[in-house]
């Protein structure tokens, strides 16, 4: 496995799928989903509104984009954001994990989920996920961080953490 910690632009990065996690209740969306949807013009707040999308546990959406240089976007519901503790973040990598390899998907990019939307520090939801995906040996993945945060205080610990974690 190989895990980098990636700062470009969402609109830079090449990959075989981008991976957005979303809440049921966090409106409007933040993180990856609030940048694609902004990318999409609301069309992912479109979908929600009309029911089809609605971020609980397992809910999850692929989209084909012709905005973005990485074609496809798995757009992925993570439940209630109270209840996003270390057994969910665990248990959503898991499900991630789960479904790429179904779709025989080896190379993702994703964010850290939840980041800024829940009470987990962000360096440690990143250790989490590493520990999950770690368990599918053939996986590569990005860990986004998007440029205003990569000189944030959460950027400069993932940093520091990923050098613990070099050892993949």
């Amino acid at each position: 496995m190989v895990a980098k910690i990636i700062t470009d632009r969402i609109t830079k990065i090449e990959d075989k799928v981008i991976v957005a996690g979303f809440f049921s209740d966090v409106r409007p969306l933040k993180g990856l989903a609030g940048e694609i949807d902004w990318l999409f013009n609301g069309q992912i707040s479109k979908l929600i509104l009309d029911g089809k999308l609605t971020g609980q546990i397992d809910d999850s959406l692929l989209l084909y984009s012709n905005r973005l240089r990485t074609r496809n976007v798995l757009l992925l519901g993570m439940g209630k954001s109270e209840r996003f503790d270390s057994s969910a973040v665990k248990n959503t990598a898991k499900l991630l994990a789960n479904k790429l390899s179904a779709m025989n998907i080896k190379n993702f990019t994703t964010e850290i989920f939840g980041t800024g939307c829940s009470n987990l520090e962000g360096s440690d939801v990143f250790k989490l996920m590493l520990s999950e995906f770690k368990k599918f040996d053939d996986m590569d993945v990005n860990f986004y961080v998007g440029e205003k945060e990569a000189d944030s205080s959460l950027g400069i610990k993932l940093k520091e953490t990923y050098r613990l974690e070099e050892g993949l």
